[in-house]
């Protein structure tokens, strides 16, 4: 329940602009998620959603997110990303979301993700998404 309120609240922010935690939660009901204030605001937290002048917004990662990429490696199309034990899904799970448009699609193992990119230009915004951009 709660990993589909959150994709319904990433695409809602994307589609249009929402300026309150409150409006959230009145959008989520005409969706048929029942959800609080309090839920709402864990759930943009989690999400790491920032809040700007066009209301919120899908900013980077989640913070924890960048802490937690080891090392990253490009072979052609393939982007390699390596994690603590057991913390790919948590990342894998961040790209997917992050609906980046040149990534095609994760594999996560315990920790390790292969990421499938569609073109050469992808693997910097990737980089960028995850941090690893140095």
């Amino acid at each position: 329940m709660k990993e589909n309120r959150q994709r319904a609240i990433l695409d809602l922010v994307r589609q249009r602009p929402v300026h309150t935690q409150q409006e959230l939660v009145l959008v989520l009901a005409e969706r048929g998620f029942s959800a609080t204030q309090a839920t709402v605001s864990r759930d943009i937290q989690e999400l790491g959603l920032v809040r700007t002048n066009d209301g919120y917004a899908a900013g980077g990662p989640p913070p924890l997110v960048s802490e937690l990429v080891l090392s990253t490696t490009q072979v052609q199309f393939l982007f390699v990303v390596h994690t603590p034990s057991g913390t790919a899904n948590l990342v894998a799970r961040a790209i997917d979301e992050a609906g980046l448009e040149g990534v095609a699609g994760t594999v996560a193992g315990d920790d390790t993700i292969i990421v499938v990119l569609r073109d050469d230009a992808a693997a910097h915004d990737l980089r960028r998404f995850l941090g690893a951009d140095a």
